[in-house]
């Protein structure tokens, strides 16, 4: 004869590995990784010392992009050293000589820094530039309406940042 279990809870048993599963789910769909993502603790301890950070182009076709990296500069952007930034030097390169030695680089771009007083008034004059440029562009359409072919404009205008560009192999 056998011994009966008298308990009436339910003994159920899993295995650690199909607890892993669980608790880690799976993603279904693949995202390319950005890799010009900066780590967010970067940006909060460069915001911390009053500093925005961006990538700067300075090479074009193999070839060094003088005039890219001279506008760069000339609008307040330096070149951020590779000291400064120690956590990303696992995913990043640094120049080691050349014009641009010690700055950290991912492909043909490396990373800058500016005040963010500068950066924020860069940001908003450019801004302004395309809204008179958009402005100007809607009311030359609206001086060349007439009462025999009237032209109505309901274009709206929408910004969207943060998006990464997707390529199609």
């Amino acid at each position: 004869m056998t011994p009966t279990n008298n308990n009436n809870s339910t003994n159920t048993t899993s295995s650690r590995t199909s607890n892993t599963r669980e608790a880690k789910a799976r993603r279904t769909t693949f995202e390319e990784p950005n890799w010009l993502e900066i780590p967010d603790s970067v940006r909060v301890r460069f915001a911390n010392e009053g500093m925005a950070l961006r990538w700067i182009r300075v090479m074009l076709k193999n070839q060094d992009d003088y005039r890219n990296v001279g506008k760069r500069s000339a609008e307040g952007w330096e070149f951020v050293d590779s000291a400064e930034v120690p956590e990303m030097l696992h995913s990043s390169t640094v120049k080691e000589d050349g014009r641009y030695a010690g700055a950290v680089c991912r492909g043909d771009l490396a990373l800058a820094k500016m005040p963010i007083e500068l950066a924020e008034s860069r940001q908003e004059y450019y801004e302004n530039q395309s809204r008179e440029m958009v402005q100007a562009v809607n009311s030359q359409l609206m001086r060349d309406s007439s009462s025999r072919m009237p032209i109505s404009n309901q274009s709206r205008t929408r910004v969207s940042r943060g998006k990464t560009p997707k390529f199609q192999d």
